[in-house]
C-alpha cells in the first residue's frame, strides 16, 4: 500500500470541526496522484506521452469523519486492471490503523490525441503493485437513478469550480450535489453523509450550465447534473 500521513488542518474542516466532505475527497484523490508521481508515471509523464487517467467514479463509505488536528494516514491500493480501466481502493485510517473512510474508484486511461479510452501500456501497469482489495460492500459502477426526477435551478460553471485540467473539479460535483440536497432538506449545518456514489460522465467547463435533477429512493438522495440537452455530466447518490 502506498500511503502518506498528515494532520487535519483547521482550513480543511467544516462548521462541525471535522474534515469537510470536499476535503475528504481531495485527500483520497491526491493520494492516487501522489502514488503515480512517486512511481514515475504522474501527470507530467502522462502529458509528455499524450495520455491521461480520468477518474470515472467513486464509492466512498464514511465510518467517521476525522476531527480537526487528528493524525491520519491516507493510503491507496491498486487492485486490478481491466481493459482501459484501472481500479483502486483508497482509505483514511486513524493513528490506531482503523478505517475511518473506505473508497473504491475506477480510472479510465485516455489517449489525449484521439480523445478515446485505450488499454494502458504494459510497462505502465507493471510499475503498480497489485494487491488484494479491501473489505467493503462493492456497489455497481453505474448508478441507476430513480424515476420522476425533479428539475432544479440551473447552476453556471464559474472559475472557482475549475481545476488545472480546465474542467469542473471532481470533488466540486459532490459539493454541488450536497448543497442542493441540504437546501431541499432545509438543513443549516453540514449533511451527515455516510456513503457517496458518483458516476462521472462528461466534463463541464467554464461557461457551461449545470441543470440539476433530484430524487429520493430507499434512503438515498440522488442528483443528476446535466447539460441543456439532458446529457449527463455527473450522477451523485448520497446516503445520510
Amino acid at each position: 500500500m502506498y500511503s502518506f500521513t498528515g494532520q487535519v488542518r483547521f482550513s480543511e474542516t467544516d462548521e462541525t470541526g471535522h474534515l469537510s466532505l470536499t476535503g475528504l475527497i481531495n485527500y483520497l484523490q491526491d493520494c492516487c496522484l501522489f502514488q503515480s508521481e512517486a512511481l514515475g508515471v504522474g501527470p507530467d509523464y502522462l502529458k509528455e506521452h499524450h495520455r491521461l487517467w480520468l477518474l470515472s467514479g467513486w464509492q466512498i463509505v464514511i465510518d467517521r469523519y476525522p476531527k480537526m488536528f487528528e493524525e491520519i494516514t491516507v493510503g491507496t491500493i491498486p487492485y486490478a486492471f481491466s481493459g482501459c480501466l484501472g481500479w483502486r481502493n483508497v482509505m483514511i485510517l486513524d493513528k490506531e490503523g482503523s478505517y475511518m473512510v473506505r473508497a473504491n474508484c475506477p480510472w479510465v486511461y485516455l489517449n489525449t490525441d484521439t480523445g478515446r479510452p485505450e488499454r494502458p501500456d504494459s510497462k505502465e501497469m507493471a510499475v503498480y503493485n497489485i494487491e488484494e482489495k479491501i473489505p467493503m460492500e462493492y456497489a455497481p459502477r453505474k448508478i441507476k437513478m430513480p424515476e420522476n426526477l425533479q428539475k432544479g435551478n440551473p447552476i453556471p460553471v464559474v472559475q472557482e469550480l475549475i481545476d488545472s485540467n480546465h474542467h469542473v473539479n471532481n470533488a466540486r460535483y459532490v459539493e454541488i450535489a450536497v448543497d442542493i440536497i441540504q437546501e431541499q432538506l432545509k438543513q443549516e449545518r453540514g449533511l451527515p453523509v455516510k456513503e457517496i456514489r458518483v458516476e462521472y460522465k462528461s466534463q463541464a467547463r467554464l461557461g457551461d450550465i449545470l441543470y440539476p435533477k433530484t430524487g429520493q429512493k430507499d434512503g438515498w438522495y440522488y442528483v443528476s447534473l446535466e447539460d441543456s440537452a439532458g446529457l449527463g455530466y455527473a450522477s451523485v447518490a448520497l446516503k445520510l
